[in-house]
């Protein structure tokens, strides 16, 4: 039976060195000349070890404790129902309790006949939970439809966000992150571009879920779990990395608090609930937004997903997709990633 490490760092790193050390021993122990069979391997671990490390490592760099002590007027801008309690459960259940005004509006309800209204109760069970009342959670349909592209609408929604934005006067929004995972989230970022001005006071934070980015340096969930794949009875499960050098702001959650997230997402039963309150239930992370849009979440070219596209066409693709886990592009343009010039009619 394989076990499931979540948001502990630390323990797949420990146990993947303790595999290292035992394959570098056992040549030894075999004796000449079959054990030199496992220097390779002995090898091979240690340079996963040395990269999970190092990963460890840059997590004291980009990750760091924040606090939500005071009441805000909240505005959370979610295309699907159950990204908005993946991304702010917590703050928004801390919000409410603190006095504060919060505001949830839902972007792109979903294409199959029927999920939209079972959704939305969903979403009103999981908020319920939190103190929010049915009107406070807004669902409207403002997005292109997943495989389209369609400009007019994209710029309408943005007509319609500032509106709603000036209407609530927020002092705080949360967001999708603009990560290449889903063309929904990305578009969002890209209309709040378009919007925002410096004249507006609010702070807002964009919230990362999942993004096919790989890197040394700024996805160090992502480089742990991957190596520790390598250990083949253990696979770690780390909360969503940001995608550059901003830090990740963990909200500081009390136990209960987390509880409560975790039946919250429980209330997705369309959305696979199971596995959201096994994998989503970690203190929100937030990332200060910067203004200013990227026309891509990432370069492609040199990319870890561009590795993997290229391995899947010469490897058995079952093989790289067990070994080498990641979405394969933004859901909705896949294999590719977000264009934002191309979904604005830039070009």
């Amino acid at each position: 039976m394989k076990l499931r490490i979540f948001d502990k760092p630390a323990l797949a790193v420990g146990l993947l060195g303790l595999a290292a050390l035992a394959l570098a021993l056992a040549p030894r122990a075999i004796g000449w000349p079959y054990g030199l069979i496992l220097v390779p391997i002995a090898l091979f671990y240690l340079v996963l070890f040395g990269l999970a490390g190092w990963a460890l490592s840059r997590l004291a760099v980009l990750e760091r404790w924040t606090d939500w002590r005071e009441p805000q007027r909240l505005l959370i801008l979610s295309p699907h129902e159950d990204d908005c309690v993946i991304s702010s459960g917590g703050i928004g259940a801390r919000n409410q309790a603190l006095g504060g005004a919060t505001r949830i509006v839902y972007l792109a309800p979903d294409e199959t006949p029927g999920l939209p209204e079972r959704r939305a109760v969903e979403a009103r069970a999981a908020w319920r939970q939190a103190g929010l009342a049915p009107e406070d959670l807004v669902h409207l349909d403002l997005l292109p439809r997943l495989r389209q592209r369609d400009p007019q609408k994209l710029r309408a929604a943005g007509e319609r966000l500032r509106a709603i934005i000036d209407d609530f006067q927020p002092t705080v929004l949360v967001m999708p992150m603009f990560e290449g995972g889903h063309i929904h989230h990305d578009m969002v970022v890209g209309l709040i571009g378009t919007i925002v001005t410096p004249a507006d006071t609010f702070t807002v934070y964009e919230a990362p879920e999942y993004s096919p980015y790989a890197s040394l340096s700024f996805t160090p969930h992502r480089v742990i779990g991957l190596c520790t794949r390598w250990l083949g009875l253990v696979s770690y499960y780390g909360p969503p990395d940001g995608i550059d050098q901003r830090p990740v702001l963990k909200v500081r959650l009390t136990t209960s608090e987390l509880h409560a997230k975790r039946r919250m997402l429980g209330e997705f039963v369309s959305q696979n609930a199971p596995s959201l309150m096994e994998t989503r239930a970690y203190p929100d992370r937030l990332v200060r937004w910067t203004p200013g849009m990227r026309r891509h979440p990432f370069e492609l070219s040199g990319s870890f997903l561009a590795f993997v596209l290229a391995a899947r066409r010469v490897l058995p693709a079952a093989i790289v997709d067990r070994l080498l886990p990641v979405e394969h592009g933004t859901i909705g343009r896949e294999p590719a990633l977000t264009d934002w010039e191309a979904e604005i009619g830039g070009r």
